[in-house]
């Protein structure tokens, strides 16, 4: 039966692709020429793919904070594609790629952590990362879903797991990571969670995500922490802001307590650990090196939660391709609330 799939499955994929949506030779990319400047939209040349690698036709590619920072300071060998979360429908797929991964024409989300390339129509990533969509998830959730989420299932299924209505400390920027890891701490875990923000306007969203309570960012933030924890500290401290915080919210954990450190572009600043505690890392990207099959399984467990409505997505504001530059100023004005969608073929 499974063989007999398999053909029907093929030769519905080369009719879709033959009859329904065959190839161009260009596409259209918003690329970074040079580091500081606007982005600029260009044609660029499809590529013939690999053996493992998979075509998509991009819909949807999210944008934060931490990657306008990097648009801005550091965009990898120029010029250069920037975006790395997305989602679309498959166009192509190398001759290693089976049917059981993806068939031509799946609503699929992907990661492009290594490459890139997710601010365009068409993107080219390798099979281990591409996911099938579930059947009642919307593209524009699954991506701005794939990454966050992905990462706070993964942190606290685990390597640090809360217990029912044990107190928590996330910290919440405007990158979408830690709305994410309260959502999934919350409402996954059902922790009551301490949100940490920097306006109350981003204060009432965490609390709308599930938080119990927020403090702000400020000189007596760790002083304010551990008189609610009654001076023992939280057993588990998940920082998505980084930069400055970082000292800060390492001290507001308990002895024998873990903190995690998701923003990944301030790795080089993390403090020592508090004593008697434990600290450490979070990155897909990283996992993804160590531990392929877990890495898989991380994303796609994350879209089957969001499929079945425990987790949601968060979308801060909608642009299209050509109005990319118009979304690195809502971010950098600092009117994003997690992360901006990029709808790719409007």
């Amino acid at each position: 039966m499974n063989k007999v799939f398999s053909r029907l499955a093929e030769k519905l994929s080369q009719s879709y692709l033959s009859n329904n949506n065959r190839l161009a030779s260009t596409f259209k990319a918003a690329v970074i020429k040079e580091i500081g400047k606007p982005l600029e939209i260009e044609e660029r040349k499809i590529l013939n793919l690999k053996p493992n690698q998979v075509r998509i036709q991009v819909i949807y590619c999210s944008v934060n904070k931490v990657d306008v920072f990097k648009f801005k300071q550091d965009g990898g060998d120029l010029p250069f594609i920037p975006g790395y979360e997305l989602s679309g429908e498959v166009l192509e797929k190398g001759s290693e790629v089976s049917n059981d991964q993806v068939i031509v024409g799946d609503r699929v989300a992907g990661l492009s952590l290594e490459k890139f390339g997710g601010l365009a129509e068409q993107c080219v990533l390798e099979a281990d990362d591409v996911w099938r969509i579930p059947s009642d998830l919307e593209r524009k959730d699954a991506a701005v879903i794939t990454y966050g989420h992905s990462t706070a299932v993964y942190a606290f299924s685990k390597l640090a797991t809360p217990k029912e209505n044990e107190r928590i400390v996330i910290s919440a920027g405007s990158a979408g990571l830690g709305l994410a890891a309260v959502d999934v701490a919350a409402n996954i875990y059902k922790a009551k969670v301490l949100g940490l923000v920097d306006t109350e306007q981003r204060g009432e969203l965490v609390r709308q995500r599930g938080a119990f309570d927020t403090l702000h960012f400020d000189d007596k933030l760790a002083k304010r922490c551990m008189k609610i924890f009654e001076g023992k500290g939280a057993s588990i401290v998940y920082d998505a802001v980084g930069e400055y915080m970082m000292n800060t919210i390492g001290t507001c954990v308990a002895a024998g307590g873990k903190v995690l450190y998701a923003a990944p572009f301030f790795y080089e600043t993390i403090p020592a650990p508090k004593p008697h505690s434990f600290s450490t890392i979070l990155s897909l990207k990283e996992l993804r090196r160590q531990n392929k099959h877990l890495y898989k399984t991380v994303v796609s467990d994350t879209l089957e939660l969001a499929n079945e409505g425990l987790i949601g997505a968060h979308i801060s504001a909608k642009y299209t391709l050509k109005e990319i530059n118009e979304a690195i100023k809502f971010i950098e004005d600092k009117k994003c609330t997690g992360k901006v969608l990029i709808h790719i073929d409007d």
